[in-house]
Order: structure tokens, then sequence, then C-alpha cells
């Protein structure tokens, strides 16, 4: 934030030519009082009642220069910034890495990937123009026998006549039977009926 306009106005000016020069004599006359006033801490302004509150003040306004000078001093010295680390109450240096190794590892190996694997099982993705696969339920409910049901669509069809058109879809259900124990067996039953739709 840029600092306001001064207010304030020079009493005087050492150099250039203009009316609010001041005369060189003066200065030094002022410089010498100066020097003789300081030698015994400006007593005859201090013990002055009107000079007295005002030299007070001035004081107090070149204390508040001089340690503000100091600061300044300081901050303009400064190499570089004291509080990087990594704490609530420091700053973290420009190159500092905010996520861990690994985490850094998968982001860099998941952007260089340029296709995923594609498949039917559960760890690949489906190709867009893959086939529905075959929906199939298995039943273990009795003892030493597993019967899997397979549930098949075949291709929509549309067939038009005298009454319109007809569409229909083929459905085949087959059921496995699979007999463990004693007396092992397999025995495969198949159905297959037609959906009509209007």
């Amino acid at each position: 934030m840029a600092l306001s306009s001064a207010e304030h106005e020079p009493f005087f000016v050492t150099t250039g030519t203009g009316k609010d020069k001041a005369n060189t004599d003066d200065l030094a006359q002022a410089t010498s009082a100066w020097a003789d006033s300081k030698t015994n801490g400006c007593k005859r302004y201090l013990s002055d009642p009107i000079l007295a509150p005002l030299v007070y003040q001035l004081q107090k306004m070149q204390d508040e220069i001089d340690y503000l000078r100091t600061e300044i001093s300081a901050n303009k010295d400064k190499a570089t910034f004291p509080g990087f680390g990594t704490s609530n109450s420091t700053a973290l240096v420009g190159d500092t890495t905010t996520i861990s190794g690994a985490q850094a590892s998968a982001i860099t190996a998941n952007t260089a990937k340029t296709s995923m694997t594609l498949g039917t099982s559960g760890s690949t993705a489906l190709a867009g123009d893959t086939r529905i696969p075959a929906f199939t339920a298995d039943d273990t409910s009795v003892a030493n026998t597993t019967k899997s049901t397979a549930i098949t669509f075949g291709n929509f069809t549309a067939t038009a006549g005298g009454k319109g058109t007809t569409y229909t879809l083929p459905i085949t259900v087959v059921e496995t039977t699979v007999v463990t124990g004693a007396k092992p067996s397999t025995t495969t039953l198949t159905k297959t009926a037609t959906l009509t739709l209007a």
C-alpha cells in the first residue's frame, strides 16, 4: 500500500536561489546556539513555561523517529526472510513439495497413461462395442448341489406386416445342475422363449 502524501513543509532549504533558502550566517548562528544549548540539556527552553511542552513533545517525536530508523535499518539489512519452515508460524519456501513422494509418483504414472486396460474381468473396463454378457446366478442352497442359471438375449428384430411392425426379442435360459458327493452328475436344462413387443 502506497504512503499518503506528506502534509508537512520545510522550514527552510539550504540549496537553490529561492527566497526560502536560509542565510548562511543565520544557519551558522543557529548551529552554534544549538551546540551551546545541547551542552546543558536545553535548560533554558525546558524552564520556559511556553516552550517547555513543545520541546518535550519534540523530544518524544525524535525518540519515535530513532526507534523507526532502527527497525527500518534492521529490515533493510536482512538478506533472506528468516521465517521459512514447515510449522504454522513460518512460511514454506517456493520449491516445497506439499504432497508425499509416493503421491507425486502416482500422479506422474497416471498422467503418463495413454489408454486404459480393456477386457471383461473385474479389473478391466468394457469396450464401448462390447456385447453385454449373459446374466448368471448360482444357487447352493441344497447340499452337494450347485445350480447355475444363465439368461441370454438374442437379437432384437422388427418384422413389418399387414397390421404393422412386430418387434421380437428371443430369450434363452440355461440351468446347469452339478451334483457332487457319492453320485456326482451334471444336467442341463434349456428353455427358449420369444417376447413379442407392440
